[in-house]
Protein backbone atom coordinates (compact mmCIF):
# COMPACT_ATOMS: atom_id res chain seq x y z
CA UNK A 1 0.00 0.00 0.00
CA UNK A 2 1.31 3.38 -0.95
CA UNK A 3 1.13 6.19 1.74
CA UNK A 4 0.66 9.26 -0.48
CA UNK A 5 0.70 12.81 0.82
CA UNK A 6 -1.35 15.78 -1.13
CA UNK A 7 -0.06 17.62 -3.78
CA UNK A 8 -0.54 18.50 -7.43
CA UNK A 9 -0.67 15.82 -10.12
CA UNK A 10 2.37 14.15 -11.36
CA UNK A 11 2.19 15.73 -14.52
CA UNK A 12 2.03 19.65 -12.93
CA UNK A 13 2.11 20.89 -17.08
CA UNK A 14 -0.89 18.97 -17.69
CA UNK A 15 -3.48 19.15 -14.61
CA UNK A 16 -5.76 16.08 -14.65
CA UNK A 17 -8.99 17.67 -14.14
CA UNK A 18 -10.55 16.06 -11.29
CA UNK A 19 -13.15 19.19 -9.78
CA UNK A 20 -16.14 19.26 -11.14
CA UNK A 21 -15.79 22.44 -11.92
CA UNK A 22 -13.00 21.82 -13.95
CA UNK A 23 -15.00 18.83 -15.81
CA UNK A 24 -17.64 20.41 -16.74
CA UNK A 25 -15.48 22.81 -19.35
CA UNK A 26 -15.20 26.09 -17.27
CA UNK A 27 -12.14 28.10 -17.24
CA UNK A 28 -10.38 27.59 -13.52
CA UNK A 29 -10.34 30.59 -10.71
CA UNK A 30 -7.83 33.07 -11.26
CA UNK A 31 -6.07 31.45 -8.22
CA UNK A 32 -6.45 27.56 -7.81
CA UNK A 33 -4.22 26.92 -4.57
CA UNK A 34 -6.26 24.20 -3.03
CA UNK A 35 -7.44 20.80 -4.33
CA UNK A 36 -10.06 19.14 -2.07
CA UNK A 37 -10.30 15.47 -1.57
CA UNK A 38 -14.33 15.90 -2.22
CA UNK A 39 -15.75 17.16 -5.57
CA UNK A 40 -17.27 20.44 -5.28
CA UNK A 41 -20.57 20.72 -7.04
CA UNK A 42 -20.69 22.01 -10.76
CA UNK A 43 -19.76 25.39 -11.25
CA UNK A 44 -21.59 26.09 -14.16
CA UNK A 45 -20.63 29.79 -14.04
CA UNK A 46 -22.11 31.92 -16.95
CA UNK A 47 -22.47 30.70 -20.56
CA UNK A 48 -19.12 30.18 -23.40
CA UNK A 49 -21.33 31.59 -25.72
CA UNK A 50 -21.25 35.31 -24.02
CA UNK A 51 -17.48 34.47 -23.20
CA UNK A 52 -14.61 36.65 -25.73
CA UNK A 53 -13.30 33.40 -27.04
CA UNK A 54 -16.67 32.30 -28.99
CA UNK A 55 -17.57 35.98 -29.42
CA UNK A 56 -14.11 36.16 -31.50
CA UNK A 57 -15.13 32.84 -33.36
CA UNK A 58 -18.48 34.79 -34.10
CA UNK A 59 -16.79 37.19 -35.58
CA UNK A 60 -14.17 34.97 -37.56
CA UNK A 61 -17.40 32.84 -39.17
CA UNK A 62 -19.03 36.26 -39.60
CA UNK A 63 -16.06 37.22 -42.21
CA UNK A 64 -15.74 33.98 -43.28
CA UNK A 65 -19.24 34.17 -44.66
CA UNK A 66 -19.61 37.92 -45.65
CA UNK A 67 -22.65 40.30 -45.33
CA UNK A 68 -25.01 37.42 -45.03
CA UNK A 69 -25.33 34.11 -43.44
CA UNK A 70 -24.21 30.85 -45.40
CA UNK A 71 -23.40 27.70 -45.26
CA UNK A 72 -19.54 27.54 -43.87
CA UNK A 73 -17.96 24.34 -45.80
CA UNK A 74 -15.94 21.77 -43.74
CA UNK A 75 -12.03 22.31 -44.83
CA UNK A 76 -12.18 25.84 -44.88
CA UNK A 77 -11.98 28.83 -42.60
CA UNK A 78 -12.15 27.36 -39.26
CA UNK A 79 -13.96 24.27 -40.39
CA UNK A 80 -11.56 21.39 -39.58
CA UNK A 81 -8.44 21.18 -37.09
CA UNK A 82 -5.87 18.48 -36.41
CA UNK A 83 -3.69 18.73 -33.91
CA UNK A 84 -0.53 16.75 -32.08
CA UNK A 85 1.36 17.33 -29.23
CA UNK A 86 4.52 15.85 -27.42
CA UNK A 87 5.38 16.47 -23.75
CA UNK A 88 8.50 15.02 -22.08
CA UNK A 89 8.33 15.73 -17.99
CA UNK A 90 10.39 14.72 -15.42
CA UNK A 91 8.70 15.11 -11.99
CA UNK A 92 11.06 14.69 -8.97
CA UNK A 93 8.50 13.83 -6.57
CA UNK A 94 5.49 11.82 -8.31
CA UNK A 95 3.36 10.79 -5.61
CA UNK A 96 4.14 14.00 -3.06
CA UNK A 97 5.87 11.90 -0.53
CA UNK A 98 7.15 13.58 2.72
CA UNK A 99 10.95 11.52 1.49
CA UNK A 100 12.87 8.79 0.57
CA UNK A 101 11.72 7.39 4.27
CA UNK A 102 8.13 6.98 2.71
CA UNK A 103 9.01 6.14 -0.72
CA UNK A 104 11.10 3.16 0.82
CA UNK A 105 8.06 2.04 3.32
CA UNK A 106 5.70 2.15 0.48
CA UNK A 107 7.59 -0.26 -1.89
CA UNK A 108 9.02 2.27 -4.44
CA UNK A 109 12.48 2.01 -6.03
CA UNK A 110 12.58 5.69 -5.63
CA UNK A 111 10.39 8.80 -5.82
CA UNK A 112 11.28 10.60 -9.25
CA UNK A 113 10.32 9.63 -13.10
CA UNK A 114 10.10 10.46 -16.25
CA UNK A 115 6.80 10.69 -18.38
CA UNK A 116 6.13 11.48 -21.86
CA UNK A 117 2.55 12.27 -23.02
CA UNK A 118 1.57 12.18 -26.61
CA UNK A 119 -2.00 13.70 -27.80
CA UNK A 120 -3.72 13.59 -30.71
CA UNK A 121 -7.04 15.69 -31.71
CA UNK A 122 -9.96 16.35 -34.56
CA UNK A 123 -11.71 19.22 -34.09
CA UNK A 124 -14.74 19.96 -37.05
CA UNK A 125 -16.91 22.97 -37.17
CA UNK A 126 -19.90 24.05 -39.26
CA UNK A 127 -21.91 27.60 -38.77
CA UNK A 128 -25.09 28.58 -40.39
CA UNK A 129 -27.39 31.15 -40.19
CA UNK A 130 -25.87 32.64 -36.63
CA UNK A 131 -26.13 28.77 -35.40
CA UNK A 132 -22.54 26.83 -34.59
CA UNK A 133 -22.13 23.11 -34.29
CA UNK A 134 -18.46 21.48 -32.69
CA UNK A 135 -17.08 18.67 -32.24
CA UNK A 136 -13.74 17.70 -30.84
CA UNK A 137 -12.04 14.28 -30.17
CA UNK A 138 -8.42 13.69 -28.53
CA UNK A 139 -6.73 10.54 -27.95
CA UNK A 140 -4.05 10.42 -25.24
CA UNK A 141 -1.16 7.91 -24.56
CA UNK A 142 0.42 8.39 -21.07
CA UNK A 143 3.78 6.50 -19.93
CA UNK A 144 5.92 6.69 -16.77
CA UNK A 145 9.47 5.61 -17.26
CA UNK A 146 9.94 4.32 -13.70
CA UNK A 147 5.91 3.51 -12.61
CA UNK A 148 4.63 1.36 -15.68
CA UNK A 149 1.89 0.69 -13.53
CA UNK A 150 0.41 4.14 -14.21
CA UNK A 151 0.80 3.94 -18.23
CA UNK A 152 -2.34 4.53 -19.49
CA UNK A 153 -4.56 6.20 -22.70
CA UNK A 154 -7.65 8.13 -22.29
CA UNK A 155 -9.73 9.89 -24.98
CA UNK A 156 -12.06 12.94 -25.18
CA UNK A 157 -15.21 13.45 -27.10
CA UNK A 158 -17.10 17.11 -26.84
CA UNK A 159 -20.15 18.20 -28.76
CA UNK A 160 -21.17 21.58 -28.69
CA UNK A 161 -24.35 23.68 -30.15
CA UNK A 162 -24.01 27.08 -29.63
CA UNK A 163 -27.44 28.17 -30.65
CA UNK A 164 -28.94 32.08 -31.57
CA UNK A 165 -32.44 33.31 -31.93
CA UNK A 166 -33.07 36.48 -33.27
CA UNK A 167 -31.16 39.51 -31.76
CA UNK A 168 -31.36 38.51 -28.24
CA UNK A 169 -31.17 34.98 -27.40
CA UNK A 170 -28.41 33.25 -27.44
CA UNK A 171 -26.83 29.96 -25.62
CA UNK A 172 -25.46 26.44 -25.85
CA UNK A 173 -26.23 22.78 -25.51
CA UNK A 174 -22.84 20.28 -24.95
CA UNK A 175 -22.46 16.92 -24.20
CA UNK A 176 -18.96 15.63 -22.76
CA UNK A 177 -17.35 12.18 -21.99
CA UNK A 178 -13.91 12.01 -20.59
CA UNK A 179 -11.20 10.17 -19.23
CA UNK A 180 -8.22 10.78 -17.01
CA UNK A 181 -5.89 9.59 -14.62
CA UNK A 182 -6.58 10.56 -10.85
CA UNK A 183 -5.28 13.26 -9.02
CA UNK A 184 -2.08 11.74 -6.87
CA UNK A 185 -2.98 13.80 -4.07
CA UNK A 186 -5.87 11.16 -3.15
CA UNK A 187 -4.06 8.30 -5.18
CA UNK A 188 -2.98 6.14 -2.20
CA UNK A 189 -1.95 2.32 -4.31
CA UNK A 190 -0.75 0.95 -6.78
CA UNK A 191 -3.37 -0.01 -9.06
CA UNK A 192 -4.19 2.96 -11.87
CA UNK A 193 -7.33 5.09 -11.15
CA UNK A 194 -8.56 6.37 -14.54
CA UNK A 195 -12.16 8.04 -13.80
CA UNK A 196 -14.27 8.42 -16.82
CA UNK A 197 -16.85 11.67 -16.73
CA UNK A 198 -20.03 12.04 -18.49
CA UNK A 199 -22.48 15.25 -18.41
CA UNK A 200 -24.38 17.24 -20.37
CA UNK A 201 -25.36 20.87 -20.26
CA UNK A 202 -27.62 23.30 -21.49
CA UNK A 203 -27.71 27.58 -21.28
CA UNK A 204 -30.22 30.36 -22.98
CA UNK A 205 -29.79 33.97 -21.96
CA UNK A 206 -32.24 36.70 -22.66
CA UNK A 207 -30.53 40.07 -24.02
CA UNK A 208 -32.37 42.41 -22.07
CA UNK A 209 -31.24 45.77 -23.40
CA UNK A 210 -28.39 48.21 -22.61
CA UNK A 211 -26.38 45.79 -21.88
CA UNK A 212 -27.98 43.62 -19.56
CA UNK A 213 -28.29 39.42 -20.09
CA UNK A 214 -30.72 37.26 -18.13
CA UNK A 215 -30.02 33.47 -18.40
CA UNK A 216 -30.30 30.16 -17.11
CA UNK A 217 -27.68 27.23 -17.22
CA UNK A 218 -27.67 23.75 -15.91
CA UNK A 219 -25.79 20.70 -15.85
CA UNK A 220 -26.15 16.61 -14.73
CA UNK A 221 -23.39 13.89 -15.10
CA UNK A 222 -21.89 11.27 -13.27
CA UNK A 223 -18.33 10.04 -12.65
CA UNK A 224 -17.68 6.30 -13.03
CA UNK A 225 -14.73 3.88 -12.39
CA UNK A 226 -15.39 1.21 -15.75
CA UNK A 227 -11.95 -0.72 -14.23
CA UNK A 228 -13.49 -0.36 -10.45
CA UNK A 229 -10.81 1.08 -9.29
CA UNK A 230 -12.68 3.28 -6.77
CA UNK A 231 -16.34 2.41 -6.52
CA UNK A 232 -16.84 4.47 -3.12
CA UNK A 233 -15.55 7.67 -5.34
CA UNK A 234 -18.60 7.07 -7.85
CA UNK A 235 -20.63 10.30 -8.02
CA UNK A 236 -23.74 11.57 -10.09
CA UNK A 237 -24.05 15.29 -9.64
CA UNK A 238 -26.25 18.39 -10.88
CA UNK A 239 -26.56 22.08 -10.73
CA UNK A 240 -29.08 24.81 -11.74
CA UNK A 241 -27.46 28.53 -12.03
CA UNK A 242 -29.44 31.69 -12.79
CA UNK A 243 -27.28 35.03 -13.44
CA UNK A 244 -27.73 38.13 -14.37
CA UNK A 245 -25.18 40.09 -16.45
CA UNK A 246 -24.28 43.63 -17.26
CA UNK A 247 -21.90 44.59 -19.71
CA UNK A 248 -21.92 48.23 -20.83
CA UNK A 249 -19.85 49.18 -23.90
CA UNK A 250 -17.33 50.49 -21.64
CA UNK A 251 -15.69 46.85 -21.36
CA UNK A 252 -16.89 46.69 -17.73
CA UNK A 253 -18.37 43.22 -16.66
CA UNK A 254 -20.62 42.37 -13.74
CA UNK A 255 -22.85 39.68 -12.64
CA UNK A 256 -24.38 38.42 -10.10
CA UNK A 257 -24.97 34.43 -9.81
CA UNK A 258 -27.14 31.90 -7.21
CA UNK A 259 -26.02 28.82 -7.70
CA UNK A 260 -28.18 25.46 -6.54
CA UNK A 261 -26.37 22.08 -6.48
CA UNK A 262 -26.59 18.27 -5.60
CA UNK A 263 -24.01 15.11 -5.55
CA UNK A 264 -24.86 11.84 -4.44
CA UNK A 265 -22.54 9.12 -4.09
CA UNK A 266 -24.72 5.66 -5.31
CA UNK A 267 -22.14 3.03 -3.63
CA UNK A 268 -21.31 4.29 -0.56
CA UNK A 269 -22.12 2.12 2.35
CA UNK A 270 -25.78 3.07 3.77
CA UNK A 271 -25.37 0.18 6.32
CA UNK A 272 -25.90 0.98 10.49
CA UNK A 273 -22.46 2.28 11.57
CA UNK A 274 -21.55 3.71 8.56
CA UNK A 275 -19.62 6.95 8.16
CA UNK A 276 -19.16 8.04 5.13
CA UNK A 277 -21.67 10.80 3.65
CA UNK A 278 -23.98 10.23 0.83
CA UNK A 279 -25.03 13.04 -0.76
CA UNK A 280 -25.48 16.66 -0.15
CA UNK A 281 -26.67 19.99 -1.27
CA UNK A 282 -25.14 23.02 -1.73
CA UNK A 283 -26.55 26.90 -1.73
CA UNK A 284 -24.23 29.62 -3.18
CA UNK A 285 -24.69 33.21 -4.05
CA UNK A 286 -21.82 35.45 -5.26
CA UNK A 287 -20.97 38.58 -7.23
CA UNK A 288 -18.26 39.40 -9.96
CA UNK A 289 -17.21 42.07 -11.81
CA UNK A 290 -14.19 42.82 -14.27
CA UNK A 291 -13.23 46.87 -14.32
CA UNK A 292 -11.47 48.50 -16.42
CA UNK A 293 -9.27 51.21 -14.72
CA UNK A 294 -7.27 52.39 -17.96
CA UNK A 295 -6.13 50.98 -21.31
CA UNK A 296 -4.92 47.37 -20.73
CA UNK A 297 -5.73 47.16 -16.89
CA UNK A 298 -8.27 45.71 -15.03
CA UNK A 299 -9.48 44.88 -11.38
CA UNK A 300 -11.03 41.64 -10.59
CA UNK A 301 -13.51 41.19 -8.06
CA UNK A 302 -15.40 38.41 -6.46
CA UNK A 303 -17.76 37.94 -2.96
CA UNK A 304 -20.10 35.60 -2.39
CA UNK A 305 -21.08 33.31 0.26
CA UNK A 306 -21.40 29.45 0.43
CA UNK A 307 -23.63 26.94 2.38
CA UNK A 308 -23.34 22.70 2.50
CA UNK A 309 -25.61 20.22 4.00
CA UNK A 310 -25.56 16.69 4.07
CA UNK A 311 -27.85 14.07 3.91
CA UNK A 312 -26.51 11.66 6.91
CA UNK A 313 -25.08 14.24 9.88
CA UNK A 314 -25.94 17.13 10.33
CA UNK A 315 -22.51 18.50 12.00
CA UNK A 316 -20.90 18.12 8.44
CA UNK A 317 -22.78 21.02 7.70
CA UNK A 318 -21.04 24.37 7.09
CA UNK A 319 -21.30 27.39 5.12
CA UNK A 320 -18.66 30.35 4.68
CA UNK A 321 -17.94 33.51 2.29
CA UNK A 322 -15.53 32.89 -0.35
CA UNK A 323 -13.85 36.22 -1.99
CA UNK A 324 -11.37 37.19 -4.26
CA UNK A 325 -9.27 40.54 -5.67
CA UNK A 326 -7.08 41.09 -8.49
CA UNK A 327 -5.21 43.48 -10.23
CA UNK A 328 -4.38 43.25 -14.17
CA UNK A 329 -2.06 45.97 -14.74
CA UNK A 330 -0.46 46.18 -18.28
CA UNK A 331 3.17 47.90 -17.31
CA UNK A 332 4.14 48.20 -20.96
CA UNK A 333 3.21 47.52 -24.13
CA UNK A 334 5.03 44.07 -23.97
CA UNK A 335 4.79 43.28 -19.89
CA UNK A 336 2.08 42.65 -17.83
CA UNK A 337 1.88 41.85 -13.86
CA UNK A 338 -1.18 40.44 -12.06
CA UNK A 339 -1.83 40.00 -8.15
CA UNK A 340 -4.81 38.14 -6.69
CA UNK A 341 -5.87 37.84 -2.88
CA UNK A 342 -8.14 34.78 -2.07
CA UNK A 343 -9.98 33.23 0.48
CA UNK A 344 -12.11 30.59 -0.09
CA UNK A 345 -14.47 27.83 1.90
CA UNK A 346 -14.42 24.28 0.47
CA UNK A 347 -15.28 21.22 1.45
CA UNK A 348 -12.62 18.70 2.91
CA UNK A 349 -14.34 15.33 4.61
CA UNK A 350 -12.38 13.54 6.59
CA UNK A 351 -12.53 12.01 10.21
CA UNK A 352 -11.79 15.19 11.85
CA UNK A 353 -12.70 18.50 9.80
CA UNK A 354 -15.72 18.96 7.26
CA UNK A 355 -14.32 21.60 5.72
CA UNK A 356 -11.29 23.91 5.08
CA UNK A 357 -10.79 27.51 4.83
CA UNK A 358 -7.76 28.43 2.83
CA UNK A 359 -6.13 31.87 2.14
CA UNK A 360 -3.61 32.73 -0.61
CA UNK A 361 -1.95 35.06 -2.89
CA UNK A 362 -0.64 35.08 -6.19
CA UNK A 363 1.53 37.24 -7.84
CA UNK A 364 2.37 36.82 -12.15
CA UNK A 365 3.97 37.88 -14.75
CA UNK A 366 4.06 38.11 -19.01
CA UNK A 367 6.55 39.33 -20.95
CA UNK A 368 6.25 39.35 -24.50
CA UNK A 369 10.29 39.36 -25.94
CA UNK A 370 9.01 39.24 -29.30
CA UNK A 371 5.79 38.21 -31.59
CA UNK A 372 7.16 34.53 -31.60
CA UNK A 373 8.32 34.61 -27.48
CA UNK A 374 6.74 34.77 -24.38
CA UNK A 375 8.06 34.38 -20.80
CA UNK A 376 5.51 33.93 -17.92
CA UNK A 377 6.02 33.44 -14.08
CA UNK A 378 3.98 33.37 -10.94
CA UNK A 379 4.68 32.89 -7.36
CA UNK A 380 1.73 31.96 -5.00
CA UNK A 381 1.12 31.13 -1.51
CA UNK A 382 -1.47 29.31 0.28
CA UNK A 383 -2.68 28.66 4.03
CA UNK A 384 -5.26 26.34 4.46
CA UNK A 385 -7.20 25.28 7.74
CA UNK A 386 -9.59 22.52 8.05
CA UNK A 387 -12.54 23.25 10.11
CA UNK A 388 -15.74 21.45 11.19
CA UNK A 389 -16.77 18.70 13.25
CA UNK A 390 -18.22 15.74 10.78
CA UNK A 391 -19.61 14.52 13.62
CA UNK A 392 -18.32 10.49 13.67
CA UNK A 393 -16.88 10.87 17.08
CA UNK A 394 -13.42 11.59 16.50
CA UNK A 395 -11.64 15.00 17.78
CA UNK A 396 -8.27 15.88 17.25
CA UNK A 397 -6.46 17.87 19.81
CA UNK A 398 -5.07 20.07 17.33
CA UNK A 399 -6.37 21.04 13.90
CA UNK A 400 -4.65 20.33 10.39
CA UNK A 401 -3.01 23.27 8.72
CA UNK A 402 -1.26 22.96 5.43
CA UNK A 403 1.43 26.06 4.00
CA UNK A 404 2.72 26.57 0.77
CA UNK A 405 4.90 28.32 -1.72
CA UNK A 406 4.97 27.95 -5.32
CA UNK A 407 6.72 29.16 -8.59
CA UNK A 408 6.73 28.56 -11.94
CA UNK A 409 8.30 29.81 -14.85
CA UNK A 410 7.88 29.21 -18.04
CA UNK A 411 8.46 30.02 -22.29
CA UNK A 412 6.14 29.71 -24.99
CA UNK A 413 7.67 29.94 -28.80
CA UNK A 414 5.60 30.05 -31.53
CA UNK A 415 8.02 28.09 -34.22
CA UNK A 416 6.26 28.19 -37.47
CA UNK A 417 2.49 29.43 -38.30
CA UNK A 418 1.08 25.85 -36.87
CA UNK A 419 4.26 25.26 -34.74
CA UNK A 420 4.97 25.70 -31.16
CA UNK A 421 7.25 25.29 -28.55
CA UNK A 422 6.56 25.28 -24.95
CA UNK A 423 8.75 24.72 -21.45
CA UNK A 424 7.65 25.02 -17.98
CA UNK A 425 9.47 24.55 -14.73
CA UNK A 426 7.76 24.63 -11.21
CA UNK A 427 9.06 24.06 -7.89
CA UNK A 428 6.64 23.92 -4.69
CA UNK A 429 7.29 23.24 -0.92
CA UNK A 430 3.92 22.14 1.35
CA UNK A 431 4.30 22.09 5.27
CA UNK A 432 1.61 20.60 7.12
CA UNK A 433 0.93 20.08 10.59
CA UNK A 434 -0.39 16.78 9.86
CA UNK A 435 2.31 13.92 10.52
CA UNK A 436 4.08 12.77 6.71
CA UNK A 437 1.50 15.13 4.47
CA UNK A 438 4.42 17.65 3.92
CA UNK A 439 6.86 17.45 0.64
CA UNK A 440 9.18 19.12 -1.97
CA UNK A 441 9.00 18.66 -5.65
CA UNK A 442 10.47 20.14 -8.53
CA UNK A 443 9.01 19.44 -12.14
CA UNK A 444 10.57 20.18 -16.23
CA UNK A 445 8.57 19.94 -18.90
CA UNK A 446 8.97 20.57 -22.53
CA UNK A 447 6.28 20.25 -25.32
CA UNK A 448 6.16 20.45 -29.08
CA UNK A 449 2.56 20.92 -30.93
CA UNK A 450 1.03 21.16 -34.15
CA UNK A 451 -2.20 22.34 -35.43
CA UNK A 452 -3.40 21.61 -39.25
Amino acid sequence: MLLLGTGLPALASDVPPLRVSTLLGEARRPVTLFESDELDPPELGMSRSLGEASQQMQQMAAVEQGSEASDVPLGKGIGTRISASETLAYDSNLFRLSGPAAARAAGLAGMGSWASQTRLGLGLEKSRAGQQWVLDYELGVHRFGSFGFLDHTTQTAIGRWRWTAGPDWKGELSAERREALDDFAYYRNQRRSVALTQQATGSAFYHLGAGWHLGVQAGQGSRRYPDGARPGNEIDFAGLDTVLRYAPESGAVVAVTRRRASGSYPNVPTGSGALAETSFDQDELFAEATLPLKSGTRLQLRLGNVSRSYGRYAQSDFSGRNGLAGLDWQLTPRTRVSAALRYDTEPAQDFVSSYVAVRGLRLGSLWEYSPKLRVEGRLEWRDAEYRGDPGFGARAAARREDKGVLAALAGNWQIGPRTRGVATLMREHRGSSAAGLDFDYWTLSGSLQWVF
